[in-house]
Formats: C-alpha cells, structure tokens, sequence
C-alpha cells in the first residue's frame, strides 16, 4: 500500500511538473488580446456588452401557457413536412390547439427572459429553449393551416414567432442564438406559402442576416473558456486554441459562400454544422424571396449573394444552381421550389 502511495504521488508530482512546463500565461494574454471581426474587440469585451437582466411576468405567463398545452407529435410532424416539401399547396394540417393567448401576448407585450451567466447547457436553459421551441412550431402550424383556407391572418402566427426569435437577441449563449435562428428558418420556410401580399414586418427577416449573431455567441463561448481556463491553466494550447477560433470567426466573416465546411472549433462544443447551416439560410432566404416574386407575377433575381451560386426559374420550378445538404437532425427548406402547376 505505501509502494502504490509513493507511485501515485510520484506520478501526480510529474503531471504537475508537465503542465508547470507547458504554463504560458503572456501567450494567452497576448491571443484574449487580438480582436475578433466585425467590431467584436478582444475577449475581455464580451462581458461588457450582456450585463444582468431579470425576467418580466411576460415571459413567465409565456410559459406556464405553452406548458398547459400537450406535447403534439402529429403537428412537429406537420410541420417537418411542410418545409421540406418544395411544394405551393398544403397538406391537410392536424387539429391545432387554440393558440389565441399565445399570440396575441407575443404579439402585443414585451417578452424578457433572464439573462443567465455561463454558456448554458444546465436543465433550466434547456427547460426554456424547449417551451420556445414548441411554441414557434405551433404557431408555424397555425400560420400553414390558415394559409391552406387563404386566410392572411396566418401572418400574425408567424409575426408572433418572429417576435418570439427576437426576444433571444439579448442572450449570448450558443443554445438561444441557435434556437433564434431555427425560428427564423421556419418561418422563411414556409413564408412562401402563405397569401400575398406579405406584411411589412416580414421585410425585417428578408434583411436580417443571422451570422453575426452567432459568431458573437461564438466569441462568448470562447470568452467563457478563456475565462476558467487562464486563472488555473493558462498554458500554450489554451493560447493556441484561442487563437485557432478567433481565426475561424475571421474567416466566416469575410466568407461569401452558401456551401461551407468550417473548420471544427477547439473550445466547446463542435459548432461546423451551424455554420453549416447558417451560411445555407442566407440561399434560403433568396429562395423565399424568388418564389414570393413568381407568384407576383415578377422575374426572379438570377443573381446570389452566395458567390457559390445563381437561380433559375423554368416557368414551373424555381431552382438554386447547386444543393447544399445538411445534416440531420436538420430539416431545411429545399432549395427547388415548384412554385407553378
């Protein structure tokens, strides 16, 4: 027992001796030091700009109603199905719980989540992404089933999940951002479905680009790690690792393709298929925007912001010039949209 006592020590000692030996505080310094893109400055910012915030009765009252209501596989599914199918008409659509109190408080109050610290993950953060979650697919639900009767009131269900995707903005963790932008994506989704003319609320989707967003969420979760890290093992891969994803904002910064495979981050959790799909969103959206144009009576832009890519439309089908798959559990939009019989 005192032999084994005397290995363990001995080798505890050489593990410390080993990092002692890869210590470099001034490194880690020097790459928190560096200034991420798009005005984001240094690491030691991050803080600065998500001070502490409370949550109002609003937010509260949002979910003990979206609590009362039952989880309801057949209109996840619904919904699913609609956004992946390229085409004009709507399937018959499940019974949809009465959703009038939900709308008309996202619609009308102000929703203020609080503001946690840290990068989420814990059971109360997920607890909330889940109830904002269901509530956006039931109002998509909502919003395709009065659509399928013509019914323009079907924009203020999707106005309401538009008002729900904003009220994230406030919050820097990677989990509302992403949840943010999938709220977005749906609504884009299934947009082009809906009756003419769109409302003048819809316009602030069609501009609003959702990457920065998330690369500064990127940069918190960096800031986060950077944080914990240096007080206790400030060493040369946690410089280098720092410095290996300020390089990856950097690029997807300055990126104009739709197709992208960035690299894999070092701090957290693996964010490539976000990118993924953030990128492909920006060709999601130009595809909503085509099809609105058709059903106008209007020619399409051939044109894509995407440097990757251009649209044809061949009187029938509106088409990107190249897909852009995505993995699961991921349900987009297709990117060839039978927009006339």
């Amino acid at each position: 027992m005192k032999k084994a006592l005397i290995i363990v020590i001995a080798a505890l000692g050489f593990v410390a001796s080993v990092v002692f030996s890869f210590r470099n505080p001034d490194a880690v310094a020097t790459s928190a030091a560096q200034p991420w893109p798009g005005g984001m400055g240094p690491l030691e910012a991050v803080d600065d700009r998500w001070p502490p915030q409370p949550a109002n009765e609003a937010s509260a009252k949002l979910t003990s109603l979206a609590n009362a209501l039952p989880k309801n596989d057949a209109v996840d599914d619904f919904v699913a199905r609609e956004i992946t199918r390229g085409e004009l008409a709507i399937g018959e659509p499940p019974s949809i719980q009465d959703l009038g109190a939900i709308r008309e408080l996202l619609l009308h109050e102000p929703v203020v989540w609080e503001r946690e610290e840290g990068i989420g993950g814990g059971d109360k953060m997920n607890a909330k992404r889940t109830v904002q979650l269901k509530v956006a697919r039931l109002l998509v639900a909502s919003a395709l089933t009065k659509a399928r009767a013509q019914d323009s009131a079907a924009w203020d269900d999707l106005h309401a999940v538009w008002k729900l995707a904003r009220t994230l903005d406030a919050h820097p963790q990677m989990m509302a951002q992403t949840a943010a932008l999938s709220m977005a994506r749906m609504i884009n989704a299934v947009a082009w479905k809906m009756p003419l003319p769109a409302p003048a609320w819809y316009s602030e989707l069609q501009t609003r680009d959702d990457v920065k967003p998330l690369l500064e969420s990127f940069q918190f979760q960096a800031a986060s790690y950077w944080q914990d890290d240096a007080a206790i093992f400030p060493t040369k891969w946690l410089a280098a690792s720092i410095e290996h994803d300020r390089l990856i904002a950097e690029q997807l910064y300055n990126l104009t393709q739709c197709d992208v495979n960035a690299q894999m981050n070092e701090l957290g959790v693996d964010l490539s298929s976000v990118w993924r799909r953030a990128f492909r969103y920006r060709a999601e959206r130009e595809a909503t925007a085509n099809a609105s144009r058709v059903r106008e009576g209007r020619p399409i832009e051939t044109s894509s912001r995407c440097s990757d890519g251009s649209w044809t439309f061949d009187g029938t089908t509106l088409r990107f010039s190249r897909e852009i798959p995505t993995a699961a559990p991921d349900t987009p939009m297709p990117l060839a949209l039978r927009v006339k019989p």
